[in-house]
């Protein structure tokens, strides 16, 4: 009897197995890239915010109607130095209904006003109290920057180039800080700052964006 030789079958190779685990592979190293760059990314965002400053402010405004004190005042009382053209101050003050017995014009109304030190202090940055392009002074808040500082005490007399350093004090003409003219009693039925009202203050340190000040101060005598 004749032999018949033949050839071992060999199992068929199955491809359909492949794919998917090529499909694996690259899901995972697009995984592993897309967190490698929001790992980077945050590492920036974390490296280039700045922390806040560690200092102790006090803030004063003073009711006086007298030319030589009206003044509102901000004081390190210690901690780091602050570059004043880092800061922003806002003051926040709302009309009250009654003062001395007189009823208010403007009851109510808040009269909101930055300081803003980034801004060159120059007279384009003052505060426009001509209602005939602010219609609505001084409600319409705006954000400013002038010369009107008066203070010895500081490396420089102008909000933006000073350093506010530890012991030293800043100044500002009173009806420039707030937004509005304190001065007179026609301002005092008008808007109601007669003393002893209450204005909230923040500072704001901008390179961190922290709030590193944020208080209601009493206009005091």
């Amino acid at each position: 009897m004749k032999k018949i030789s033949r050839k071992a079958e060999l199992p068929a190779c199955n491809d359909e197995a492949v794919s998917p685990v090529v499909g694996v592979m690259l899901m995972l190293v697009v995984t592993i890239i897309i967190a490698a760059v929001v790992s980077g990314f945050s590492g920036g965002i974390v490296s280039s915010t700045q922390a806040a400053p560690s200092t102790s402010l006090d803030v004063s405004i003073s009711a006086s109607s007298t030319g030589t004190s009206k003044y509102a005042v901000i004081e390190n009382l210690g901690g780091e130095s602050l570059k004043t053209e880092d800061l922003k101050i806002i003051s926040s003050f709302t009309c009250p209904r009654v003062v001395m017995k007189t009823s208010v014009v403007n009851a109510g109304k808040v009269i909101k006003h930055t300081i803003d030190g980034s801004l060159d202090p120059i007279e384009a940055n003052d505060l426009i109290t001509n209602t005939s392009i602010v219609p609505d002074y001084p409600f319409t808040p705006q954000t400013t920057n002038n010369g009107d500082v008066v203070s010895t005490k500081t490396a420089d007399r102008t909000f933006g180039t000073a350093v506010l350093s530890a012991g030293s004090n800043i100044q500002f003409d009173r009806s420039y800080f707030l937004g509005f003219d304190t001065d007179g009693d026609d301002y005092i039925s008008e808007y109601g700052f007669a003393g002893d009202e209450i204005v909230h203050v923040t500072i704001i340190h901008v390179p961190s964006g922290k709030t590193i000040y944020d208080k209601d101060v009493v206009a005091t005598w």
